[in-house]
């Protein structure tokens, strides 16, 4: 690792010394009509490889520069190309570009996923870019809802400490805390790098960034198939904010709103947000209460400090808690106290009532600060500290017996530190380099308390877990069987708890290197490296906690457990020292059209982890060669339209099963080794800005994702020809957005959309039953804004052909061959105000 962190030290050098203007240059900034910068706009010296983006000051530098006349050209899509010539002068020169005002065209989107501003044509990866006049237009207030318009993303959200991201076919979770995501969540360009800490409000957001494929060299270790990006809205010169207060059915209670303040114009600048959002839960316990409900508060506090025309410091610091509702899971075998095995009753009976629940906190802080050598060279230090608790308890096998009562107890503390060095050279190759240091120490506690006389019959398969009116059916002592020995007969007890206590130390120390380098006028290419030096330590307990030994222990082997067999701290260490990489090229047809192709190398680390019987289990690292090919184009500012083709291949894939074996006493939720699988499909996007005030939008994927017929040996698999989990082949998207003048300054507008996906299964081993058949959902909103006075009313509507969907099947509960299922919400509706100042 010495030998690593030497090499890139010398590269900083070199990189610095480059670093330095050269006497004769052009600099200068890019501007709209209003007079607002336009950070990644392209500038080109035409005839030549020499091109750049504006940073985020909308500033560009070109160095390097013979005297005489040149042809500079700058674009970005949404406006029209400009084109100057020009007299260079020895010396410093320089050259503003500002757009004219387009009266009918696509909205400019800035990107950063290369570590720099670009715009998203340049960029040679298939990615989508939600912004926040999007989320606004489409009421796009949570995750579910946002993957719905980027094709090849799905996420399912389960409780909002166990978000499911599924990207290409491949789902992000975790069951041991030493396991890493799979799609990497990033948050203002720090990794969350926990599935409970992922589920963020979508509040005062400036942007949401989706890319595909591996995204190992540019966004870390964890995204091995792609990375999300949550970018909040930053501090501005500007005074100025909004309110929005909204109310809807199943008691719906909305407030969010912010505050920009520039305390010393272009010095200091602060903005607050804050977010409320609440609504009863759409099932009904017949114990008491309702389940899948929403209950969040959060705030977020943002400030930048420029001590110099050089220098920039901007913090962030956030907070969030959800206490939620409990999640209705509902046994798919067994009827409620109602009689009904109907979940579109919405209807539930679990005995627990008013205590099943989930809570969460976030904290996080991120400093970050920015050096600025010259326009297109500077430094980055990103330093974050994130802290997360999550608890949940559920029913576990979906009826009034107390069978299955399980809760679940994370944490989770975080540190990250980054430096990066940005860099041109000679106009021709951008490109950063960095490295950074990650540490989490995390924790996660399984509490279980079974009623043995409930839970007799999910053992022993007695079909009368509950009676035909959903009422418990008790057995006091085992059946006098001569196929149980001498357990026949034996009394069965009521009050019985367990716990499983797991605790990781997991580090990264990354060193990462991007470029791209412009060979001729039109044909770039694009690579990136990333060295990877990782440790993970698991430690892990079992223990009885309380009431008496459960005398189903006797039979699943775990006496006097019945689930985790006791057992005094174990642990496992492992290291590994890791390397991916990316490259491919780019053809630019013009300023407005582009083709790309590239290959990339994404891996997960090895899975640690524990089995409910103490047993040890480490899991190869799985890895995945992706090859992408791409085109985007923008045709007159009005119509964009972006393509992207893949195939990935597979290699000791990680497959996440409910494993019950009492021959072993496992039972259990663990990673297996699935083997090979591959996936190839293809995703498209389209806008278009058809009048003024009329745009169209859509979004297509087809993904074709299967596990193999055999493994490297030849040997048959358990899953071969399987779909993968949670991913539909087919998926669709499709709306509008109108917007009309009235009366003056008043206008009145509608965006309704649909979307649609076939047939997904819920688990990899593709059990019938345990499935959602095709479905869509249309939403809409719609009102009238008074553009004078900054008000908007609008009214909305999701599922408003009350689709029946299930968005969850199997749970813990086909443990022992009583699966439970979640209905999706009915239709919601609701109305909310928006005064903007």
């Amino acid at each position: 690792m010495k030998q690593v962190l030497s090499v890139f030290l010398s590269f900083f050098i070199v990189f610095t010394l480059n670093a330095q203007v050269q006497k004769t240059n052009l600099r200068g900034k890019i501007l709209d009509s209003d007079n607002h910068i336009l950070p990644g706009a392209s500038v080109i010296i035409v005839g030549t490889n020499s091109g750049v983006n504006a940073n985020e000051a909308g500033e560009y530098l070109f160095d390097y520069l013979p005297a005489g006349k040149i042809t500079v050209q700058a674009s970005f899509v949404g406006f029209k190309t400009k084109t100057v010539d020009f007299e260079i002068q020895p010396g410093q020169n320089d050259l503003n570009f500002t757009f004219d005002k387009e009266e009918i065209k696509l909205e400019a989107v800035t990107v950063t996923s290369q570590n720099r501003e670009q715009q998203i044509i340049d960029v040679p990866i298939t990615m989508k870019v939600i912004d926040a006049r999007f989320m606004e237009d489409n009421n796009i207030t949570q995750l579910d809802q946002l993957s719905e318009f980027v094709p090849g993303l799905q996420i399912r959200m389960q409780g909002a400490d166990r978000p499911s991201f599924v990207i290409r076919g491949l789902t992000s979770d975790e069951v041991s805390p030493t396991a890493q995501p799979r799609v990497s969540v990033f948050y203002n360009n720090v990794p969350i790098s926990r599935t409970s800490g992922a589920a963020v409000e979508l509040f005062d957001m400036q942007q949401i960034d989706v890319l595909k494929g591996p995204q190992g060299t540019l966004f870390g270790r964890s995204a091995q198939i792609g990375a999300i990006h949550y970018i909040s809205k930053k501090p501005t010169n500007d005074f100025g904010g909004f309110v929005t207060a909204g109310v809807g059915n199943f008691n719906q209670r909305e407030l969010n709103g912010a505050i920009n303040i520039p305390i010393v114009k272009n010095k200091l600048l602060v903005r607050a947000a804050g977010d409320y959002d609440y609504h009863d839960g759409y099932i009904r316990n017949t114990f008491g209460g309702n389940l899948n409900g929403k209950n969040t508060i959060a705030g977020r506090f943002s400030a930048s400090y420029l001590p110099s025309v050089k220098d920039k410091i901007d913090l962030v610091v956030n907070y969030q808690k959800d206490d939620d509702q409990g999640l209705g899971f509902m046994s798919m075998s067994y009827p409620n106290t109602e009689g009904s095995k109907n979940p579109f009753d919405y209807v539930a009976s679990l005995e627990q009532g008013k205590n099943l629940g989930v809570q969460r906190d976030i904290f996080d802080a991120t400093l970050s600060a920015k050096h600025y050598v010259n326009e297109n060279n500077y430094w980055t230090s990103i330093s974050s500290y994130r802290k997360i608790g999550a608890y949940s308890r559920w029913d576990g096998d979906g009826t009034a017996a107390a069978a299955i009562d399980m809760s679940e107890d994370d944490g989770a503390r975080q540190f990250y530190q980054e430096i990066r060095y940005n860099y041109s050279i000679k106009n021709k190759l951008n490109g950063s380099i960095g490295g950074s240091y990650w540490n989490e120490k995390a924790s996660q506690n399984y509490w279980f308390s079974p009623n043995d006389q409930n839970m007799v019959h999910l053992f022993l398969n007695t079909d009368y877990l509950v009676t035909p009116d959903g009422q418990p059916y008790p057995m006091t002592s085992l059946p006098p069987d001569p196929q149980l020995g001498p357990l026949g007969g034996a009394p069965l007890g009521t009050n019985h708890q367990e716990e499983n206590n797991s605790n990781a130390i997991n580090q990264a120390l990354e060193g990462f290197a991007d470029a791209s380098y412009q060979l001729t006028d039109r044909l770039g290419f694009t690579g990136g490296v990333r060295i990877i030096s990782e440790w993970f330590n698991l430690t892990s307990s079992a223990q009885m906690t309380g009431g008496d030994p459960s005398t189903l222990g006797f039979l699943s082997g775990n006496y006097p457990n019945l689930f985790f067999k006791i057992s005094n701290e174990k642990e496992i260490t492992e290291s590994s020292l890791a390397f991916t990489w990316r490259g491919g090229l780019k053809y630019a047809f013009n300023e407005n059209s582009s083709l790309f192709a590239g290959y990339s190398k994404g891996r997960r680390p090895k899975v640690l982890q524990f089995t409910s019987a103490g047993e040890e289990q480490i899991l190869a690292a799985e890895t995945v060669n992706s090859f992408d090919l791409g085109f985007k184009i923008a045709v007159n500012q009005r119509m964009w339209f972006d393509f992207g083709a893949f195939y990935h291949d597979y290699l000791n894939f990680q497959t996440s099963a409910w494993v019950a074996d009492p021959s072993t006493g496992e039972f259990n939720y663990l990673v297996k080794d699935g083997g090979k699988a591959s996936a190839y499909g293809a995703e498209a996007n389209f806008r278009y800005a058809v009048l003024k005030g009329l745009q169209f939008f859509g979004n297509y994927a087809y993904i074709h994702a299967r596990f193999a017929d055999n493994d490297v040996d030849g040997v048959k698999q358990e899953y071969a020809n399987n779909r993968f989990r949670l991913i539909p082949d087919h998926s669709f998207a499709f709306g509008l957005n109108a917007r009309g003048e009235i009366a003056k300054d008043i206008y009145l507008f509608g965006i309704p959309s649909y979307s649609y996906k076939t047939r997904i299964f819920f688990e990899d081993a593709n059990t019938p039953g345990l499935e959602q058949a095709a479905y869509g959902l249309l939403n809409f909103r719609g009102g009238i804004e008074l553009a004078d006075q900054k008000i908007t009313l609008a009214f909305w509507g999701n599922n408003l052909l009350n689709e029946e969907y299930i968005v969850s099947a199997g749970n813990t509960g086909s443990l022992f061959g009583d699966p439970t299922q979640i209905p999706g919400a009915p239709r919601m509706f609701g109305t909310t105000i928006n005064w903007k100042f």
